[in-house]
């Protein structure tokens, strides 16, 4: 990080002249660092840079806020955009070849009152090649999920804030599929957008400017005599209730929804308008997801003081783990990210509550009388294991 921010200090003495360098530097330090997003925003002073790692946007640099209108003409040039129309947001893809052609860099524009800002997203298709068992569940959760994937019919839903695995989880789950079925099945998705080519899977990108939305796209595919169907998001009832009806019907679901907790999700539906028989005979499972940061084996230390602890002193004990920062992981102290979940599966006391619409608090402690494991206590346990810190679990749970 040092060495990419000097080199940004010589390309800018270089002036006009040293654009084209400089936002090459940008894109493949962003690449070596492993950044999801490379940001860069004008101030009243400066252009501020920072690389999105791990999550977490981290501060890199600064550029001068002469060079800004150069640096978006660039990278409008490289993506192909109106160099021309700074007054309205603008979208595109860049040419990754000259960066090593297998990531795919988008581009968005859009004006502030300081200036045109960018964000570069990163996307690499072999971050998402992971299979099941290499996602870092629990050997519980794994052993459970597989089993659930090997059902021939049912809905599994999974939630979280965007950005915490459920894309990633999603394809996992249908190499599983593939890899342990006796004989081929017939599987489809409906993807926005799709973000990764699964073989052996018949993938389609909706569209809603031609009308092709989630719903009417799995009104046409179950015509297709699918076995194994996947959405991208359930935003309405309509999408909603066809998963449903398909779950219920000999079709594995499998499905997105936006919710706070597992036990949130049937809050979320039945607000939707589905009816709660409907979701006790159809949903086998839901999975809630957060990503924490790993912290960093280079130079992680033992916990020093009692704020540290986060106030879990008595489920952790005497022991836990906290960030230090170093070269290794560019001085943040974490590196790498790993999943905490929650597995809610179907039973008869959580059958009972969703029938008799108790709101979320009852419906969880039904589920956790059940042996349900809570986001929570699935991260106390990383903690325990030296995985990450009192401090990251925090952040992301905000308890």
């Amino acid at each position: 990080m040092i060495d990419l921010k000097s080199r940004l200090r010589e390309l800018e003495d270089q002036g006009t002249s040293g654009i084209s360098e400089l936002v090459d530097l940008l894109i493949k330090g962003g690449l070596r660092a492993g950044a999801s997003d490379i940001h860069l925003e004008p101030g009243p002073k400066a252009t501020g840079v920072r690389f999105r790692l791990d999550g977490v946007l981290q501060q890199v640099s600064e550029t001068a806020l002469a060079l800004h209108p150069n640096i978006i003409a660039r990278l409008k040039v490289l993506s192909a955009l109106l160099t021309y129309r700074t007054d309205v947001p603008q979208e595109g893809r860049i040419d990754a070849t000259k960066y090593g052609g297998s990531v795919d860099l988008r581009v968005s524009t859009f004006p502030t009152i300081h200036g045109e800002r960018a964000v570069v997203r990163i996307f690499d298709p072999r971050m998402e090649q992971f299979s099941l068992v290499e996602l870092g569940f629990s050997q519980e959760v794994e052993k459970t999920l597989g089993g659930l994937l090997k059902r021939p019919q049912g809905v599994i839903l999974l939630t979280g804030p965007a950005g915490s695995g459920k894309t990633t989880t999603i394809y996992a789950a249908l190499r599983f599929i593939i890899q342990s079925s006796s004989a081929p099945r017939n599987i489809v998705s409906v993807e926005d957008p799709v973000e990764c080519v699964v073989e052996g899977v018949s993938q389609t990108q909706i569209n809603p400017a031609a009308g092709l939305t989630f719903a009417r796209a799995l009104r046409s595919l179950m015509r297709q005599d699918p076995e194994v169907i996947v959405i991208g998001e359930i935003r309405d009832i309509e999408t909603a209730q066809i998963a449903m009806d398909a779950g219920l019907t000999g079709h594995l679901v499998i499905s997105t929804i936006h919710a706070g907790t597992a036990c949130g999700v049937f809050t979320r539906l039945l607000d939707m308008g589905i009816e709660p028989y409907l979701l006790t005979s159809a949903v086998s499972a839901v999975l809630a997801e957060r990503l924490v940061r790993l912290l960093c084996p280079e130079c992680k230390r033992l916990a020093e003081s009692e704020e540290e602890f986060e106030g879990l002193e008595q489920a952790l004990g005497a022991k836990a783990f906290g960030a230090r920062g170093c070269p290794a992981c560019l001085g943040t102290g974490y590196k790498g990210r790993t999943p905490i979940v929650e597995l809610l599966q179907m039973n008869e006391p959580v059958r009972q509550a969703i029938l008799s619409k108790s709101d979320t608090e009852e419906l969880a402690l039904a589920a956790k009388n059940e042996g349900m494991k809570t986001l929570l206590a699935d991260g106390i346990q990383k903690i325990r294991s030296g995985d990450t810190s009192p401090q990251e679990l925090r952040r992301v749970l905000v308890f």
